[in-house]
């Protein structure tokens, strides 16, 4: 098959209806999908039906009234394009702003009832290519700039949009240079050719990528609630020990520190038992939410399993890990009590150790797990704290530190 003109308009009108269809079903069908991707989906479907609908009437040009070949194939065009840009915009939580591109899609209507400007054929290609090209690199900023979630087929449709908008200046440039009468005239040309095949390999590419983001997103937000726990949002034992880990394998400074906070509710057993599970599961959202407005933002807190959490310092020392674990545990009681009208004081006990980043988040877990151990045994509602020695080693358990529920001011 040769690939002239007439052969590349088939195969991308083709390809835009195919990618129309196939995107709408997957908007139809995939489950699970979020409104996000949903509205995204819509608005590539509806994009590329009519840039398709715009290219069949091009590929008429000649042999059709330019009322359709030209005003109406431009005015399709534009606005196709500009839905599939706004896909792309709305499925990275971003305004889609159709309103733009309908006001410029509408501009080309008012402007071509001017002979002086529809008669102008480089007039024309400069207007529509413009907003090819501006909209084209709208969507690879955003693709490498505003993708928060790292997305990598959102940056591969970024890629794609480049070559794709390359192939528009290319075109534009060549016209410019060239200055062809018309449109058909250019179809003999080398580069018409050379644009032609960018612009199919963006389409098949456009088909691909908008459902791939919608998998590869489906798939992060598994992976994510993997790493979650339902009940507090916190993350759970695995995603907390990972994080941990990563921040000490990136930290290898002889004179790194961390602390290691280990918290469990005294007597939750009997709360549930004597409240109801609603009770406990209330209690642990109120532990997860102190948490979350206590620690300092480079801290990493979770939930560990049952009425366990753990809370890792970056950087912190000692005394910085026992002022974070008393501030906590008071203002724990102090909200129970308020939130009870003082039918309920729950504390917590504390098992915490200091650490250089020499010694193994593994044998700091064990330690603080002795500390928590031994303040259990020795009353609840205690603060342990083991030392180790660069080498792990327990070096000593220091005093334990208790803590009052009434001291309102140090919570």
């Amino acid at each position: 098959m040769t690939l002239d003109t007439p052969t590349l308009f088939t195969c991308i009108m083709i390809a835009e209806f195919a990618g129309s269809v196939i995107l709408f079903l997957f908007y139809m069908f995939w489950p699970g999908r979020s409104v996000a991707c949903s509205r995204s989906l819509a608005l590539w479907s509806a994009g590329m039906f009519l840039a398709a609908c715009g290219t069949v009437l091009l590929a008429f040009r000649g042999t059709i009234p330019d009322l359709f070949s030209i005003v109406a194939a431009n005015f399709l065009v534009i606005l196709g394009t500009g839905l599939r840009r706004s896909g792309f915009a709305v499925f990275l939580g971003r305004s889609g702003h159709v309103w733009v591109f309908a006001t410029i899609a509408f501009a080309w209507l008012v402007l071509c009832q001017f002979p002086e400007f529809q008669d102008n054929f480089l007039t024309r290609v400069n207007y529509v290519q413009s907003v090819l090209i501006l909209s084209g690199l709208w969507v690879v900023w955003m693709a490498f700039f505003e993708n928060r979630e790292k997305l990598y087929s959102a940056r591969m449709l970024g890629m794609t949009t480049l070559v794709e908008t390359a192939g528009f200046m290319w075109f534009t440039f060549h016209q410019n240079i060239l200055l062809f009468p018309s449109f058909q005239s250019t179809f003999t040309e080398g580069f018409m050719s050379t644009y032609l095949i960018t612009v199919l390999f963006s389409i098949i590419m456009t088909i691909v990528l908008p459902a791939s983001m919608v998998i590869e997103r489906s798939l992060h937000g598994f992976r994510e609630q993997a790493l979650q726990d339902d009940l507090t949002a916190l993350p759970n034992r695995r995603a907390f020990l990972n994080d941990a880990e990563d921040w000490i394998a990136s930290n290898s400074s002889p004179k790194g520190i961390y602390s290691l906070i280990l918290f469990d509710m005294d007597q939750f057993k009997s709360v549930n038992e004597r409240f109801g599970q609603a009770m406990g599961d209330a209690l642990l959202q109120l532990f997860a939410r102190i948490l979350k407005d206590t620690l300092v933002e480079n801290a990493i807190s979770g939930r560990i399993g049952g009425a366990g959490f753990a809370v890792f310092l970056p950087e912190g020392n000692k005394e910085l890990a026992h002022l974070t674990a008393q501030r906590i545990c008071r203002r724990f009681g102090l909200e129970c009590q308020e939130a009870s009208g003082g039918r309920l004081m729950v504390t917590a006990s504390v098992g915490l150790v200091s650490a250089s980043v020499s010694t193994p988040l593994e044998r700091a877990m064990e330690a603080a797990e002795g500390g928590l151990h031994r303040a259990k045994k020795q009353g609840r509602a205690q603060i342990v704290t083991m030392d180790l020695a660069p080498n792990g080693r327990l070096i000593k358990d220091a005093k334990r530190t208790g803590f009052s529920v009434l001291r309102k001011k140090a919570a």
